[in-house]
């Protein structure tokens, strides 16, 4: 099996499980469609990074990419493991700060900040990394009567990471931060504004990354960078993020590097490089979400119908579709496929469409899977990130609910949303 699937998923006697948690059971109970998570498979994940971290580059911290998928279950469950979060927007900040997460552990991103996201953060003293010098301008507003506020700067590393183009985020054109000639404009208000206090610098170049090659150029490109602000400005480089990115499987050719390999790998270059140019070594952070939990996430849904186009192709119609899962739309993205109850039947394709009233809302063309029939149960695999999070009420439907498999125990994250919570914000008019 490839990571795709969740290091606890099986079937036995054609039933599917994660575990010994029947997940004909787990549907049962909570209905669908129903995003399903492997407790065994994020701490899996999160080894990858922390482990081999703890001995090639104790001064680290992962932090958690909470867009990728985030509840206070979640982020509660992530902080026992060892890790620390970064966070792009203020609900994502709220929710940590409901979770009780250390504001210590927080990092905040973002390009547009609003007013009172940068108060919230600043009133929480969370890391605040800056992406533009109207936002520098708008901390230093708000922060003249408080205690010094911890910034970072995003800088461009101005390559090109071979991804999606809506995925990339380090070349020269992208909207996220800020180009190196730049940063003058910046140290002028450091210098003014003892109320900011820089601590470090911040890159990234995109999501859903297979190849090790581009993360060596970042470091090759920041590294003068750092010189000079370290030799020439007398800046202080304490902490330098990488970013994340990294690619996880959704089909079976996909070919993810292995991410403890790679810190090992990467670390060492980072401390030969920090040597070759003189400048002290900093605390490293990394920010992957996908790889965390994306594999770790399978979702459910319940077929409604099958509708045969005579030497065209089959659908089926499942009870979700793209609201609770954009991706294929967006990104063109795929997903493996299969049925919660198998019987070694052979194989036919079908089309999954969902049940949104768009003629695009189908989440994949030609699956080849056992004969379907109305009432079957479709799992799909590696949705744990960015299913949730970028889910929506089109057409009016509820969100799905969550629950993570936690050894012999069903966690429940997210209830499922009602009919009166669709309506609990709407407004009747008078008269």
């Amino acid at each position: 099996m490839t990571n795709s699937f969740p290091l606890c998923f099986s079937y036995k006697n054609g039933q599917a499980y994660l575990g010994d948690i029947s997940l004909k059971d787990v549907v049962a109970e909570y209905g669908s469609p129903l995003y399903v998570l492997d407790s065994q498979t994020i701490i899996h994940n999160c080894q990858q990074f922390l482990d081999p971290l703890a001995s090639s580059y104790p001064k680290s911290r992962v932090l958690y990419a909470c867009k990728a998928n985030l509840t206070l279950g979640i982020a509660q469950f992530l902080y026992r493991l060892g890790m620390s979060f970064d966070v792009s927007s203020g609900g994502e900040l709220f929710t940590l700060i409901q979770a009780d997460i250390p504001h210590d552990s927080i990092y905040f991103h973002g390009n547009n900040k609003s007013h009172s996201e940068l108060q919230l953060a600043i009133d929480y003293g969370v890391t605040i990394i800056v992406d533009n010098l109207q936002e520098l301008t708008n901390i230093v507003h708000l922060t003249i009567h408080n205690k010094p506020v911890r910034v970072m700067l995003r800088i461009k590393p101005e390559i090109d990471a071979h991804t999606h183009d809506y995925i990339k985020t380090g070349q020269l054109d992208s909207k996220f931060g800020i180009q190196k000639q730049d940063f003058e404009h910046f140290f002028k208000l450091f210098q003014s504004h003892s109320c900011v206090e820089f601590v470090g610098l911040h890159c990234h170049i995109g999501s859903q990354i297979f190849d090790t090659k581009p993360y060596y150029e970042l470091v090759d490109s920041m590294m003068p960078f750092m010189s000079y602000l370290v030799k020439d400005l007398g800046l202080e480089i304490s902490e330098f993020n990488c970013g994340g990115g990294m690619g996880i499987s959704y089909l079976e050719g996909d070919s993810p590097f292995d991410i403890r390999t790679f810190m090992v790998d990467f670390t060492h270059y980072i401390t030969e490089q920090f040597s070759l140019f003189s400048i002290p070594c900093p605390t490293l952070l990394f920010e992957p979400g996908r790889s965390i939990i994306g594999s770790a996430g399978i979702t459910i849904y319940k077929v409604g119908a099958v509708k045969h186009i005579q030497d065209v192709k089959t659908y089926v119609f499942i009870d979700g579709g793209m609201a609770d899962n954009i991706r294929p739309l967006l990104y063109d993205a795929s997903y493996r496929f299969d049925k919660l109850h198998k019987k070694n039947l052979a194989l036919q394709s079908y089309s999954i469409a969902g049940k949104f009233c768009e003629s695009g809302d189908v989440l994949a063309y030609d699956v080849l899977l056992e004969e379907v029939s109305v009432g079957d149960y479709l799992l799909v695999f590696s949705t744990g990130a960015y299913n949730y999070s970028m889910a929506s009420n089109y057409n009016r439907n509820c969100r799905p609910a969550m629950v993570m498999v936690d050894g012999l125990s069903i966690v429940p994250l997210l209830s499922r949303e009602t009919y009166e919570d669709l309506i609990r914000f709407d407004k009747q008019l008078n008269g």
